[in-house]
Formats: structure tokens, C-alpha cells, sequence
């Protein structure tokens, strides 16, 4: 999560931080006579940070700002915590891609896409799925599980997650890249793809909602994408 804070603002950070520190101890040393090394400045701030960028530590503080009405709530003024277990329904174009495919086989029917009306497409195909958000100051995983078993979906697993802080009327974001596996013998698919997604956090309402796209079956372009909400649980 560190990565939504340029550098300048880091440096500035820990420039801060350092000089705290420094008279703290000088004002220790006047009012109590005892001495610290100045040597030991950086190791202290290494301490401070290290620690408050401890899961527990960081939570609370941040569980705490939500609560507290004079101080300002992190999860909307500088980034959400997520972590936790989400509802995600994921909408995909694939019953739109099977539409123009019976279409193709159907020769005494004519379906043109591009044309069409959007009455005449058929309804985003909708899968139930779970999604596990584990985030730290150092990384951010999402693993999607499909405890209903209903589709060939079996599981996805981030391996590039970039958090995006809110800014200039724009919400905080998650844009990552996955691997998913489906369940699925059948040559006209792929067990194995990658795919990628760029997710918007809404504060007022604690979901996330944007949109992914895949390279599933690209080499017969039959690549899928579509829609996907997240609610926490």
C-alpha cells in the first residue's frame, strides 16, 4: 500500500519523523538528565515505522478514524482498508459471445452485433464467486474462490496488484493482474488464463465495482470481459 504515496511524500514522512524524534529526546534529556545517542535516531524511526506499519496497529488506527468524529477517516482520506472476505458477482459477456456463436450455426438466421439493438442482446451472464483481500502496507493479494461450483470457475489469484489513492474527484482503485484456472476439459476452452481488472472503491457504500477483461480462447477471439461488484461480508 506504500506504492500511493509518492516519493517526495515519503521523504517528507520520514524527514518529519526523524526531527520528532530528535526533540523528543532533547527535551527527555533536559527534563529527566538522561542521554541518547544521536546515532540512534535512524534506528528509532526504523522502529516507529515498522511498527505502525504493523497489520494490527494500522487497522485499528484506521478503525479508529472511522469512529472518532474530529479526526479525519483514513479508509476516504488516504486509502481503505480492505482486508476481509467479499461477496463478488461477476457479469460476463460470454452469453453474448454464445449468441453470435449460434447465430454463425444457425443459417437461416441473421444477427449482426454491431448493429443490432441492445434489447436484442442477450442479459450478461451472472456468477456468484467469494473473494479473500489480504492488504498490508507491503502488498495486496485477492483470491476469488466459486463455492458454488456452478460454472467452470474455479479460482483466481492475483500476481500484480497496484492501489491507486483517491484523488482530483477520482476514487481509490485497485488495477491487478490474475491467473485463473477453470474446471473445464473441453479444447474449445482454456484451463489456464490470465486476465486483469480495474476495480473503483465506493466509501459511501463499502463495495468495489469496475470492470475485467480476459485472454481467455483470444486465438479464436472468444475473449471474455464484463462487469464485477464487490460487497463486503
Amino acid at each position: 500500500m506504500y506504492k500511493i504515496f509518492p516519493l517526495r511524500s515519503l521523504t517528507y514522512l520520514i524527514s518529519f519523523l526523524t526531527l520528532t524524534v530528535f526533540l523528543v529526546i532533547e527535551l527527555a534529556t533536559d527534563a529527566f538528565g538522561f542521554e541518547v545517542r544521536l546515532l540512534a535516531i535512524p534506528g528509532i524511526v526504523w522502529v516507529i515505522l515498522l511498527g505502525f506499519a504493523f497489520n494490527p496497529i494500522w487497522r485499528k488506527i484506521w478503525s479508529w478514524s472511522a469512529k472518532i468524529p474530529f479526526i479525519p477517516d483514513l479508509n476516504d482520506k488516504i486509502f481503505p482498508d480492505l482486508n476481509g472476505e467479499w461477496e463478488m458477482l461477476l457479469e460476463s459477456n460470454w452469453s453474448r459471445q454464445e449468441q453470435i456463436l449460434e447465430a454463425a450455426k444457425d443459417g437461416r438466421r441473421s444477427f449482426d452485433i454491431k448493429s443490432c439493438d441492445q434489447n436484442d442482446l442477450e442479459p450478461l451472464m451472472q456468477v456468484g464467486l467469494k473473494a479473500e483481500i489480504e492488504q498490508s502496507w507491503w502488498s495486496i493479494k485477492i483470491t476469488v474462490t466459486n463455492p458454488r461450483q456452478d460454472t467452470p470457475i474455479k479460482e483466481s489469484q492475483t500476481n500484480i496488484v497496484i492501489p491507486r489513492k483517491k484523488s482530483e474527484g477520482q476514487p481509490s482503485s485497485l488495477c491487478y493482474f490474475y491467473d485463473q484456472t477453470n474446471d473445464t476439459d473441453n479444447q474449445a476452452d482454456d484451463p489456464e488464463f490470465s486476465a486483469s481488472a480495474c476495480l473503483s472503491y465506493d466509501y459511501k457504500r463499502d463495495i468495489l465495482e469496475g470492470t475485467f477483461w480476459t485472454e481467455r480462447q483470444w486465438r479464436r477471439a472468444m475473449n471474455t470481459a464484463g462487469r464485477l461488484t464487490l460487497k463486503r461480508m
